[in-house]
């Protein structure tokens, strides 16, 4: 795993989101400068994936209209580079674990992150949420690091970029429909047939699951 570039304030201010009312909450993360990078935890307040990787990012109303006002983002799972969680739910009986998809359902073309895994397993009556804090932004390098938190006190995103983004998302929204739908319905079908193959196959974190699968090369991983 490639080093995060952040500062001691950075998880100061993100340990204190919500004055600790959440089960879990994480910053957002960058690669490439300004755009977003870790989609394959992250899921919005309606369990969708990123539309585009730049600002606003989100298909959710709820969840995009926070992160425009600057405010502590409500999503149903995140990982983001840097995460901070309740403790209680790793000591519970039995203690709440990382897990990955089932090798049989993998068998499907079908993959999911254990960082998104991990927040739909956690299931509380009295959940304080999982939420984003748009304030705190790291990076994977000290360029994307820059770029997303102005060493001159600059704003970002900055007016330009605003009007872009929310253009680009909109028309995200618009003309990314049918493959979202398609790509839903393909995740779906092939759970379904998982689930019918043998008593007692579920997968409760469907909305983790993408058309993917993960597979090892001579520099890492990558989705195919």
């Amino acid at each position: 795993m490639r080093a995060k570039h952040f500062q001691t304030e950075d998880i100061v201010t993100l340990l204190a989101t919500r004055q600790g009312h959440y089960d879990a909450v994480c910053s957002l993360d960058f690669s490439v400068p300004k755009i977003y990078y870790d989609t394959f935890a992250l899921r919005d307040s309606l369990g969708m994936k990123a539309l585009p990787q730049t600002w606003p990012y989100f298909l959710s109303s709820e969840s995009r209209h926070a992160l425009m006002a600057n405010q502590p983002v409500p999503v149903q799972s995140c990982w983001n580079g840097a995460v901070a969680f309740k403790a209680e739910p790793f000591y519970a009986s039995p203690p709440l674990r990382f897990r990955g998809v089932s090798d049989s359902l993998a068998k499907y073309h079908l993959e999911g992150s254990e960082c998104c895994f991990i927040h739909t397993d956690h299931q509380r009556l009295e959940s304080q949420g999982v939420w984003v804090n748009p304030n705190v932004r790291v990076g994977y390098n000290q360029t994307a690091y820059d770029a997303v938190n102005p060493p001159d006190g600059g704003r970002w995103p900055t007016a330009s970029e605003r009007v872009s983004g929310v253009w680009q998302n909109r028309l995200g929204r618009w003309f990314g429909w049918p493959r979202r739908v398609l790509e839903r319905m393909q995740v779906r079908s092939r759970v379904r047939m998982w689930e019918a193959e043998k008593e007692g196959n579920h997968e409760k974190g469907v909305n983790c699951l993408i058309n993917e699968m993960q597979v090892l090369f001579e520099s890492g991983w990558m989705h195919v």
